[in-house]
């Protein structure tokens, strides 16, 4: 039978003659500047991919409108100004959603931190505030400030202020996600990385963010990375980070990175802070409690991963003699 079928094949290509494949179509790639960064979105192949691509875009301006704090006219600057205001439904739920991992994860994550922002002045050049300066920023990011009206109101207490830095861009991921629809997909939202399909990625080198330290593939999943070093520093003979532990009030030190894998963009975009602010010791005991993909690279060169993050990236490998991926 074996030979039969291979006697078919030669006839048909003395007859028909071997051609050469069809070019494989080029995958349709955009970039823009949004919500303080650059987003680019690489879609497989298809008549319609350009337009899905833009509506895609449509839809992160249209959140960027309602969720930056850089913007004096989005709702969530305005609920911070006033303390008491009615939202749109989808930032309801999405600040009713931050509030509820902040509660999980022990108060390492608080979308709450802004005032904690200013004090440290994180997004200028930074500084030193006083114990005092401190104290008060700490009674204004506690939890028990915000309440949850009825309808979509929103009631913040004793100068309380969101901080969207650590969950807009994860939100704005998965709402990409479902506006581009099946097929390949890669989402590179200012380092923050979205797959659909399969892709191998790197992770940078803590200090070194143009060195790569490792490597695995992505499948079907968002990779969220915090750096202490990617916005530090330098005074009074210390260096900080632009990374503040909620608990208290304190700048952290840059010490490595903490990558988070997950199915959902937004949750992988709040526990790489929530994870970076535990520490590995605590952050990899929570991650594994948790059943969450962390991956932890320390300043040293160690790399370390939880439970789940090797069952779904079992090709892990590092890039540089530095890095050594603890067993």
């Amino acid at each position: 039978m074996q030979l039969r079928l291979s006697l078919i094949i030669v006839a048909a290509s003395l007859a028909f003659g071997w051609s050469k494949p069809a070019p494989a179509a080029a995958p349709v790639v955009r970039a823009r500047y949004l919500m303080g960064t650059i987003c680019e979105i690489e879609l497989g192949p298809a008549a319609d991919a350009p337009e899905r691509v833009e509506r895609a875009f449509t839809v992160v301006a249209r959140i960027e409108a309602f969720l930056s704090t850089w913007r004096d006219d989005s709702q969530l600057s305005a609920l911070n100004r006033s303390g008491n205001a009615r939202v749109s439904a989808p930032l309801y739920e999405l600040l009713r959603t931050a509030m509820m991992w902040s509660q999980k994860t022990g108060g390492t994550f608080n979308p709450l931190v802004r005032p904690l922002v200013d004090a440290w002045k994180t997004r200028a050049e930074g500084t030193v505030p006083s114990p005092v300066t401190i104290e008060v920023a700490l009674r204004r990011v506690d939890p028990a400030n915000v309440r949850f009206e009825e309808g979509t109101a929103i009631t913040l207490a004793n100068g309380a202020e969101f901080e969207e830095g650590a969950f807009g861009k994860g939100y704005a991921i998965g709402r990409m996600l479902d506006t581009l629809g099946q097929g390949p997909a890669l989402i590179n939202f200012g380092g923050q990385l979205a797959v659909r399909g399969s892709r191998g990625v790197t992770i940078a080198d803590p200090e070194r963010r143009a060195a790569p330290a490792v490597t695995f593939t992505v499948t079907d999943a968002s990779i969220s990375t915090s750096s202490g070093s990617e916005k530090s520093f330098n005074l009074q003979g210390r260096r900080f980070s632009h990374l503040i532990d909620p608990r208290s009030g304190q700048a952290l030190p840059p010490n490595g990175s903490v990558s988070v894998l997950d199915a959902d963009p937004l949750t992988a975009d709040i526990l790489s802070t929530a994870l970076y602010v535990m520490g590995p010791r605590d952050g990899l005991r929570w991650a594994d409690t948790n059943r969450i993909a962390a991956l932890f690279i320390t300043a040293e060169g160690l790399v370390q991963t939880s439970a789940r993050f090797r069952a779904a990236a079992p090709d892990l490998r590092s890039l540089d003699p530095k890095f050594t991926i603890k067993e």
